[in-house]
């Protein structure tokens, strides 16, 4: 192998190496999203979906608790006759369908801060 033929591959393999490290750091999705509990479709509750936590709020037909674990959140204990929200389980950000609680006309969604 000659000398610039190493030259050449040695090159080559630093710019995709550079491409590779600039893509990831462009496009590495930078939101200023937050979650937000509404009843009655005013805002009760807002929280970080970064943070781990366990949220005590109360819906119309009682008491309710949401965990945020990894990024992702769930209704895991509320007082209602259906439970349907705590058998969604967790959802995150990513997902299309909002933890609803028609009893306790909850919903649980994220915003984009401005």
């Amino acid at each position: 192998m000659k000398k610039k033929d190493l030259m050449v591959i040695l090159s080559i393999a630093v710019v995709a190496i550079l491409v590779f490290v600039g893509v990831r750091v462009f496009t590495e999705e930078k939101t200023n999203e937050v979650g937000i509990v509404y009843l009655n479709n005013q805002e009760v509750l807002k929280f970080d979906m970064n943070e781990d936590y366990i949220y005590e709020f109360d819906g119309a037909y009682g008491h309710m608790k949401l965990e945020v674990k990894d990024e992702k959140w769930r209704i895991f204990e509320e007082e209602c006759p259906t439970h349907i929200c705590s058998k969604m389980g967790f959802v995150g950000k990513d997902d299309l369908v909002p933890i609803v609680c028609i009893p306790n006309n909850i919903t649980v969604t994220t915003v984009e801060l401005k």
